[in-house]
């Protein structure tokens, strides 16, 4: 048998919220604070917006030399704002960033861990591509087919920006630089001016695209090793050597 209802004599005792409603909730307590949350928030901007450009060019929904733009921008941008601490304290690593803010971005994520554009990658590969489409001077897409060498796109200016980039890896390698903030740039500056005299994989070229990666999946604050700045040194000598041979 249930009991009747019956009212309570006592009020419980009402709990005062001190927080105005009318007041913006404040995510940060000093302006190093907001700082560090507005970078964190741009780091956020870049991935999503990396992983969206990933998917334009995979669509040929962008031309290359945007893609290459942008793309290169961006990485740019991203390895900038990690090199504060207290960005890279709160960010941690890219999986933890993207766990805690529930993020997929999985075209984004593997181009951060390559640290190149797609087009600086694949290059030779579409070259070989095209080629192989290639009939009487005729190319796959119905124009006329340009011969890899020192004509059409590979103009007297890009040939000397990617010899003086060679020049300035090497020379910053005699130099003992050695952190990976000071060589990634340099390599990244060369592997650009390359595509723009030839999409030709002349020798030596994959090892330099390896040791970008290398260096991208290390902390700016880390250097190379004795051992790998000679093999790197070593290795820049014969891409230099095949750049030239391929433009003989």
């Amino acid at each position: 048998m249930s009991m009747p209802y019956a009212p309570l004599t006592q009020l419980p005792p009402q709990r005062h919220s001190n927080i105005s409603l009318n007041e913006e909730v404040r995510l940060y307590s000093s302006p190093k604070e907001r700082e560090r949350y507005e970078n964190l928030a741009e780091l956020y901007s870049i991935v999503v917006s990396l992983d969206y450009l990933e998917k334009a060019f995979l669509k040929d929904s962008v031309s290359q030399q945007e893609y290459s733009s942008i793309c290169t921008r961006l990485l740019s941008q991203y390895n900038t704002l990690l090199k504060d601490e207290g960005v890279q304290s709160e960010f941690v690593s890219l999986q933890h960033f993207k766990d805690k803010y529930g993020l997929d971005c999985s075209l984004a994520t593997q181009r951060i861990n390559v640290g190149i554009p797609a087009s600086v990658v694949i290059a030779p590969q579409a070259a070989s591509a095209l080629a192989s489409t290639s009939i009487g001077g005729i190319d796959g897409a119905g124009g006329r087919s340009t011969p890899t060498g020192t004509e059409g796109p590979s103009t007297s200016r890009a040939v000397a920006e990617a010899t003086g980039n060679f020049i300035t890896c090497m020379d910053a390698l005699k130099l003992n630089y050695s952190a990976t903030d000071q060589l990634h740039p340099l390599l990244g500056d060369l592997m650009t001016s390359l595509g723009k005299v030839t999409n030709k994989d002349f020798s030596g070229r994959d090892k330099i695209v390896k040791w970008l990666i290398t260096l991208n999946n290390m902390k700016a604050t880390e250097s190379i090793t004795d051992d790998q700045s000679r093999q790197l040194l070593f290795d820049l000598d014969n891409a230099y050597k095949g750049f030239f041979a391929e433009l003989d």
